[in-house]
């Protein structure tokens, strides 16, 4: 079965996929020239799929494999989410408009970036960022793996893969679980906090993709969230298309103080300031100044 989007002007596909690292984490996969996104996803519906995303053109094709047949609300579903996953409907004009003024960003405009790789889910996207913190990219492949094969739900009985763990699917476990089995450490703690307060209904994390709710208060939420700290906290924020956080951790301060403060790290007040001409779009100006 066979969905398809028509594309914004300015896309680029196999940019969108890889320029954010989080195609290399299950359940997503890529194959080995990257024109292929596929994903295994539970719908509302309980029906698992797995997707084959390409582009053809201007168009967004998104293929569901397999011999099941989908409903017209699971396939509006899958496209809703696909949307999502691939920023379609975020509006680059502006960032455009700066990168074409600056000599150093128009290789940006002139290859259509911008958009970086997301999940279809606030709570995917905040136990992947999670799984970011204090530890090497290495250990957040094997603890993303670990977690949905131990956790998600198997595509097929033949199959090896896995759809992400739904909340409930966390709770069904304890924390030494998730700290001995799959090797979270102290991130055992947060993942089973943050879906205890999912299922009782303390957390609302849909409420954060409402573009008309303040910055500040998306702030606020997030804050509350066990295990978001600083850094974590402008991940999640770029996650959702707001760009004017900085995640001013080791990654950051190695990056701008070789490039611009000759090898010696300045102030944090002085770091802050670095972007600060991008405004709403600083993550951005800061992920693609290499």
């Amino acid at each position: 079965m066979r969905n398809a989007i028509e594309l914004p002007k300015q896309f680029n596909f196999k940019a969108a996929v890889t320029d954010h690292g989080w195609y290399l984490l299950p359940p997503f996969q890529a194959n080995d020239d990257r024109s292929v996104l596929k994903r295994v996803e539970a719908l509302s519906t309980g029906k698992i799929v797995l997707l084959h995303i390409t582009q053809n053109q201007n168009t967004l094709m998104i293929e569901t494999v397999g011999k099941q047949t989908l409903t017209r609300e699971e396939s509006e579903e899958v496209v809703r989410k696909v949307n999502w996953m691939l920023r379609l409907d975020e509006d680059f004009r502006a960032f455009y408009q700066m990168c074409s003024a600056d000599q150093n960003m128009q290789e940006i405009v002139a290859e259509n970036k911008g958009r970086l790789l997301r999940s279809p889910s606030i709570f995917e996207d905040i136990v992947k960022t999670i799984f970011t913190t204090n530890t090497t990219w290495s250990r957040t492949i094997a603890m993303t793996t670990n977690f949905v094969s131990h956790l998600g739900e198997r595509y097929s009985n033949e199959s090896e893969l896995f759809t992400f763990p739904a909340p409930e699917a966390v709770l069904k476990k304890d924390k030494t679980f998730l700290n001995k089995s799959i090797k979270l450490g102290y991130r055992s703690d947060y993942i089973y906090d943050l879906a205890l307060n999912i299922c009782n209904g303390v957390y609302d994390l849909e409420e954060l993709t409402n573009p008309e709710m303040p910055t500040e208060d998306v702030v606020h939420k997030l804050k509350e969230i066990r295990g978001v700290g600083p850094y974590a906290l402008s991940i999640i924020l770029m996650l959702l298309g707001r760009y004017d956080f900085l995640p001013v951790d080791s990654e950051f301060k190695k990056h701008v103080k070789n490039k611009y403060f000759a090898g010696e790290l300045p102030p944090k007040s002085q770091l802050q300031q670095l972007y600060k001409e991008w405004g709403e779009f600083k993550f951005l100006a800061y992920w693609f100044d290499k």
